[in-house]
Parts: structure tokens; C-alpha cells; sequence
């Protein structure tokens, strides 16, 4: 994805003191982080995505990848949103031997006014990777309050990852 693999060493793209700043600065942001995994987020000019973020285990010397998400921003635009979530997953669907398709439409846990919906399709290959495509939209005041934006993020994580990120979200 726009250049990066799960195994990488995010080393190869970014200094260990900019890794460990964006670990310390999203640690406080999301709940489920942890020493056992951080996020680190990167806003370039890609060539699809707005911004792409990454797992990273804290105290790996490499920085090896196990998560990458991209994601396009839609802010208030959620049927172009699932429009391009079908394109998404036609391509995928067309390129690597899933073997088996989840999809599914659920309020984030985490507000209690349950107007911050998920809609996902969730892809699991025999290698035991995971991709996600999930069309994600906010209630107005999480997203002033966060600095969230509505929009498409389409992960790839290995199966280690996705435990993980079920066991600490749910």
C-alpha cells in the first residue's frame, strides 16, 4: 500500500524519534494502545490515500510493520463513501484468494449517542492476513471535539493484529 508492506521496517520511511513522538502523542488519543502495540500516523501527497497509519510494536528496535491503513477522507459524504467501498472490495476480491467475507454495519462502542457508525467488510486470506474496508462516519460534536473525519480506510494487518485490535476495541 502507496509504497509500504506488513514486515517493513518503518525505519525505512521515518527517524526512531519520530516513530516514538507519534506513539507517545496517540497513546493518550485511543484507549486500546499499548505498549504491546502503537500507532503512528503519516500525512503525505499519496497517490490514493489522505494519510496512512501503522502498528508498530514500542519496543522493536525496527519498527516492523504488523497493520497499514489508508484512508480517503469523506467528510458528510457517506454514500460516495460506500460507493467507493464497493469498488475497493472488487478489486481486492479479484486479485487475492479470500476465504472468507464478514460485513456488517455497528455503532462505535465508544459513543453513547450511537450516531458514529462503522460499515465494514472485513476479507481473511488462507495466510491468515486480514484486510478491512470500512466506510467510517462520526456524530458532529466527536468529530469537533477529536478532529475526526468521516471517510474510507482500507487495512491490511496480520492475523496477530487483528486479535488484538478485537480483544482491546469490543
Amino acid at each position: 500500500m502507496e509504497g509500504f508492506s506488513i514486515g517493513d521496517s518503518l525505519l525505512d520511511h521515518m527517524s526512531k524519534k519520530d516513530i516514538l513522538s507519534e506513539i507517545e502523542i496517540n497513546k493518550s488519543a485511543y484507549n486500546y494502545l499499548s505498549d504491546e502495540f502503537g500507532e503512528v500516523y503519516l500525512y503525505k501527497n499519496y497517490q490514493k490515500y489522505d494519510y496512512l497509519s501503522f502498528f508498530v510494536r514500542p519496543k522493536d528496535k525496527n519498527f516492523i510493520i504488523y497493520y497499514i491503513g489508508g484512508t480517503i477522507t469523506y467528510d458528510d459524504k457517506i454514500k460516495q463513501c460506500l460507493t467507493k467501498q464497493k469498488e475497493v472490495y472488487k478489486e481486492i476480491s479479484s486479485q487475492f484468494n479470500i476465504i472468507r467475507k464478514e460485513e456488517d454495519s455497528f455503532p462505535f462502542p465508544w459513543d453513547s449517542s450511537g450516531k458514529s457508525i462503522n460499515h465494514y467488510i472485513s476479507l481473511f486470506l488462507k495466510s491468515g492476513v486480514e484486510i478491512g474496508i470500512s466506510c467510517s462516519e462520526f456524530e458532529k460534536n466527536i468529530k469537533i471535539k477529536n478532529n475526526y473525519r468521516d471517510g474510507l480506510t482500507v487495512e491490511i494487518s496480520t492475523r496477530e493484529v487483528s486479535k488484538w485490535l478485537r480483544n482491546h476495541i469490543n
